[in-house]
């Protein structure tokens, strides 16, 4: 008898409207693939020496009660999105970025709210999108803008990006959508339609039913308009590339920092 195994959306879960909007699509996302959801909260206050223990006499205080009752909030939103799915969850110790990565060890994906940081994006470090996708073992998808689009699957193309066109397709195929091709600006429409065909060829290679509709060319280099040629997609699937000797870590290549600074969809972060 063979096994079948479930995937597991992991969502990073704090007080913020953009975690809860992670924890929608993270929602809708399980229940698109057949997965379960799990929520984690990452519990800083312990390592900030902060005391922790409820008031005295009053009952539910404290900072850890708080964290349980973040955790029990975002149940009843991916409950709102889907009643029936199945639902797991933990309080972690510990700072945002190594919980996550932690548990991305046992994660077919970890979803985290976009923070919307802008211009000083790539002034940023220790961004947590970007330090998240550089080390976690699973694609990291950073959820921003309206998720009621109903548009085609984004995909930033890369010379290197095999992986993410395959996962463009897989997405493609659960949600029921065609596939948008976005190409650099600095590519000319001859080897654009080059590129479209050999997109083409490899998606009708994975799944002759994922239609591509064509390819976009950004109007002009400037760093907004590779995003802003993606409008309308209902997810945006771009890749990061992997260190030399260092296979288990990403870097963020110019375009992925780019689409984190301006996309109004959420981003899928792929491992080439």
């Amino acid at each position: 008898m063979t096994s079948v195994t479930v995937p597991r959306i992991t969502v990073g879960v704090s007080d913020t409207p953009e975690a809860d909007r992670a924890v929608r699509w993270a929602a809708h996302h399980a229940h698109v693939v057949g997965g379960q959801l799990h929520l984690v909260h990452a519990f800083v206050w312990t390592e900030l020496d902060v005391n922790t223990d409820p008031i005295p006499g009053l009952t539910g205080s404290g900072i850890r009660a708080a964290a349980d009752g973040l955790i029990e909030d975002a149940v009843a939103i991916a409950r709102q999105v889907h009643p029936d799915l199945e639902i797991t969850s933990q309080v972690i110790d510990g700072n945002p970025v190594p919980v996550l990565l932690h548990v991305s060890s046992r994660s077919d994906v970890v979803v985290v709210g976009g923070r919307g940081l802008g211009r000083l994006l790539t002034l940023i470090v220790g961004s947590k999108s970007l330090a998240l996708a550089a080390k976690a073992c699973c694609p990291v998808v950073v959820v921003r803008g309206d998720l009621a689009v109903d548009g085609p699957i984004g995909l930033i193309h890369h010379p290197r990006g095999q992986e993410a066109v395959q996962r463009a397709v897989e997405l493609a195929r659960g949600y029921g959508r065609p596939i948008q091709l976005v190409a650099r600006a600095d590519v000319d429409e001859q080897r654009a339609e080059q590129i479209l065909g050999e997109v083409r060829e490899a998606v009708a290679s994975a799944d002759p039913h994922v239609e591509v509709l064509g390819v976009t060319i950004p109007t002009t280099p400037a760093p907004r308009e590779l995003a802003q040629a993606s409008e309308g997609a209902a997810l945006m699937v771009v890749c990061g590339e992997r260190v030399e000797g260092r296979p288990k870590r990403i870097t963020a290549p110019r375009q992925l920092v780019t689409v984190l600074r301006y996309a109004h969809t959420p981003v899928w972060i792929e491992r080439s």
